[in-house]
């Protein structure tokens, strides 16, 4: 205990010591910070009026009404500390080494103590502001806002006040905050301690929830009723408590108490918005659960995210400030939240503009002279994966899509390509959703037995604090613009699966819950993977009843593969090739081919590790390419026309008459649309404005691929009988038998198994032909054999 004691004594004493350093600094970091609003020059500004100063032509277009956020780069803080160590400035303070200890401490001093510099740095932006320009003209809100301050200022001159008395928050509309050091580390959201309070953190995470913008009061204006006078009142924190009494001089001495009215059209209000975000996924330790902090955000950080990004976040680790009841109720804990000050995306959404923009156009058309850009795309989607080359350019069409039709009479026809995935285990289909969910700006991966049809679609929430009852999207919901992957299909309930129907079609979520009635947009893309009703695919059985999913569900995904796990020698051969060469060097020959290369794409084989032919293309120069691609709006040629319906009529005709045995899939009006979606989201591959028929052509050739395997699986032969395939088996094993032609059972069951036979119709098979003395069992029933020698083949 009293090692304890004398522990806490020694952290106090330390934290006294550090106090009274940094109040040492104060004034001098003043001064400093001055001197860099107003003589800090940046390479990449060049503006008329000031030239390099960056940050007076900040404030310049922050008086202008052009931004709302002066934001200062602690990368420009670091810079010019550099430079004031080498040349210190002799009229900021008497003291040398006082001076170059506060340059040497003021980054790490901003970092540590956030809010307290943020108003230091506020205070000499006030200061340094300019005029407004002379050809400045007030739109909107700021017309508004202009008349109030110029009956302000009325007023005040009536009054004989000076306007100096005013508070900065009334004057400015623009706010202060930090842009983190580049050479700042990211930390995880769990790593955040007490020594974190008031600092500045960063911190990767996800946003799990956004409330509504509403507004948020920082200074309010109260008017006397007796005396006339103005008085304003600056809120800080969360809450606060309205003055009872005039505290003019004009009452105090008629010896009145004046009645204040508060006046909300003269208040200053800025945006506010809090978001809960949740710690990454890869963050979280093994059996742990995600951790998550609510986050406020003022004025232009406000409507910046969408619930399901991914963000990098730099802000103030503050504690709440609760009312006298709630903090009593809740006892000795303490709640806490970051008040934000810069965020970044990590993947930048189809129609936001990212900071490399030129260099990434350069390289899609280097790409396209090259030529197939197509292909290389496609084969860029899970390089690792080997084959799968139609599946592969189906899910780039998937990426890229049509584009949505606006009827004049209001109705909608979508563009978004669905597509389902089902096969046997072990084909890669999880694999080839997280990647398209890596690629996709907005993405959202779930499992058929872990969601539910409130987690797909949406729910009522009721908020603890102001118990407002509140929707809260689901998994689609939160994929709006976006892809939803949905594996495990076939796993989820038939009650949950229905909640999908809407979406897929009319692209909305409909909800009549707890008195809410509302649609909300749910644009999304579906990417389903699922297993046949059977585990594997019984080719003994038709391909509807191994997928086995409702009719109405089917026929609103444009594409159905069917992906078999068909023996084939050669193809196993570099399968097994395939993926023992991403197992042994290829990392180490990615690393290495990535620091030598100098263009995008190469030939040679040091950048072509897995023999592609050519450098798979980045995820960042994919999403550049899909962003392109969609600018793009392709319309049918008149002369396929007639082929897109031959070809709908005849698919029609084929089902009809190969007869319910041989249907792979459910054909309908809206296969017809699938085509089309499908040519125009090849022709936007292609960067083309209109469909030719080599678009149809590949749209047609993707949708009979897909159902290839089906027709290729060699048990699928129509007259194969289990008893003949068991006897096969067999004698190809008893010739390559050592043990006297005897030959293992597990080994037999194993094998049937890839033609899709149980070990119960093995066992079958064998009885009967033991009936007929052509082959026995041991004593066991462990080993086969034939009672009469297998000739060679």
């Amino acid at each position: 205990m009293a090692a304890a004691t004398s522990m806490i004594e020694k952290v106090q004493a330390n934290n006294l010591v550090e106090a009274r350093d940094s109040a040492k600094r104060t004034v001098d970091h003043k001064a400093l910070i001055k001197k860099f609003i107003k003589t800090f020059e940046s390479s990449s500004s060049s503006d008329v009026k000031f030239g390099r100063r960056k940050y007076k032509a900040t404030l310049q277009q922050a008086v202008n009404d052009k931004i709302g956020t002066v934001f200062i780069d602690l990368n420009d803080v670091e810079e010019f500390c550099k430079k004031e160590i080498v040349e210190p400035d002799d009229q900021i303070s008497q003291s040398p080494i006082q001076l170059q200890q506060a340059i040497e401490n003021l980054v790490a001093d901003i970092e540590k103590q956030a809010p307290r510099y943020q108003r230091f740095f506020y205070e000499a932006c006030d200061a340094e502001q300019p005029d407004r320009d002379a050809g400045y003209v007030a739109e909107g809100a700021a017309m508004a806002r202009d008349a109030v301050q110029s009956w302000r200022q009325r007023m005040m001159q009536q009054a004989g006040m000076s306007a100096a008395n005013l508070p900065a928050r009334i004057k400015n509309t623009w706010d202060v905050r930090f842009m983190p050091r580049a050479s700042g580390k990211t930390m995880k959201l769990r790593e955040i301690q007490a020594g974190s309070v008031g600092s500045l953190v960063q911190i990767d995470c996800l946003v799990v929830r956004t409330s509504q913008v509403k507004p948020k009061v920082e200074v309010v204006t109260y008017h006397c009723e007796l005396c006339g006078s103005e008085t304003f009142q600056s809120v800080e924190g969360e809450r606060y408590t309205p003055p009872k009494e005039c505290p003019s001089q004009r009452c105090k001495d008629n010896k009145q108490s004046g009645k204040l009215r508060c006046d909300i059209r003269t208040c200053a209000f800025t945006r506010y918005q809090e978001m809960k975000v949740q710690e990454m996924s890869d963050h979280v330790p093994i059996g742990g659960v995600p951790r998550s902090i609510s986050v406020y955000m003022t004025g232009d950080l406000t409507r910046q995210v969408l619930p399901g990004d991914a963000i990098t976040l730099t802000g103030v680790y503050t504690p709440h400030q609760l009312p006298y009841q709630v903090a009593r109720q809740m006892g000795t804990s303490q709640e806490m939240y970051i008040e934000a000050h810069s965020i970044h995306k990590h993947k930048k959404g189809y129609n936001e503009i990212s900071g490399n923009e030129e260099e990434l156009d350069h390289q899609i058309n280097e790409a396209r002279k090259r030529g197939s850009i197509y292909k290389a795309a496609s084969k860029s989607i899970a390089p690792e994966i080997f084959g799968h080359e139609d599946v592969k350019k189906a899910l780039l069409l998937v990426l890229i899509g049509s584009y949505t039709k606006q009827m004049k009479d209001g109705m909608k026809i979508r563009g978004d390509i669905h597509s389902l995935m089902m096969g046997d285990p072990g084909v890669a289909k999880s694999q080839l959703l997280k990647q398209v969910c890596a690629i996709a700006p907005r993405s959202v991966y779930t499992t058929g037995k872990g969601s539910s049809g409130v987690g797909l679609t949406a729910s009522v929430i009721r908020d603890n604090a102001t118990g407002e009852v509140t929707l809260e999207g689901g998994a689609l919901v939160l994929a709006d613009m976006g892809v939803c992957c949905i594996d495990e299909f076939d796993k989820m309930e038939e009650s949950d699966r229905t909640a999908i129907h809407e979406v897929m079609e009319q692209q909305t979520v409909s909800v009549a819950k707890a008195g809410i009635t509302t649609s909300l947009n749910c644009r999304t893309t579906v990417l389903a993977a699922a297993n046949p009703v059977f585990g594997r695919y019984n080719p003994y059985k038709s391909p509807v009843e191994n997928i086995d999913l409702p009719a109405a569900l089917l026929s609103r995904f444009d594409l159905l593969f069917l992906l078999l796990d068909i023996v084939e020698c050669d193809k196993d051969k570099m399968l097994a090739l395939h993926v023992t060469r991403v197992h042994s060097n290829y990392e180490q020959q990615e690393s290495d081919a990535a620091q030598d290369a100098t263009r995008l794409g190469g030939a040679d084989d040091e950048a072509d590790p897995l023999g592609l032919g050519f450098k798979p293309f980045d995820h960042t120069f994919m999403r550049s390419y899909i962003q392109k691609a969609r600018t793009f709006e392709p319309l049918l040629d008149d002369a396929l026309m007639t082929d897109i319906a031959d070809a709908y009529v005849s698919i029609r005709d084929d089902e009809k008459r190969d007869g319910i045995e041989a249907k792979k899939s459910y054909t309908t009006p809206r296969t017809l649309l699938a085509i089309m979606r499908l040519s125009q989201a090849h022709a936007r591959a292609r960067f083309s404005n209109k469909v030719e028929r080599q678009d149809f052509e590949e749209a047609m050739r993707l949708m009979k691929a897909s159902k290839e395997s089906v027709e290729l699986s060699a048990p699928a032969k129509r007259g194969s009988n289990p008893i003949d395939l068991v006897y096969e088996i067999i004698s190809d094993l008893s010739r390559r038998s050592e043990n006297d032609g005897w030959v293992d059972m597990a080994h037999v069951v194993s094998m049937a198994g890839h033609k899709a036979l149980t070990r119960d119709m093995v066992f079958e098979a064998i009885d009967n032909w033991e009936s007929l003395s052509v082959m026995t069992f041991n004593p066991e029933k462990t080993m086969v054999k034939f009672l009469v020698p297998v000739p060679d083949a």
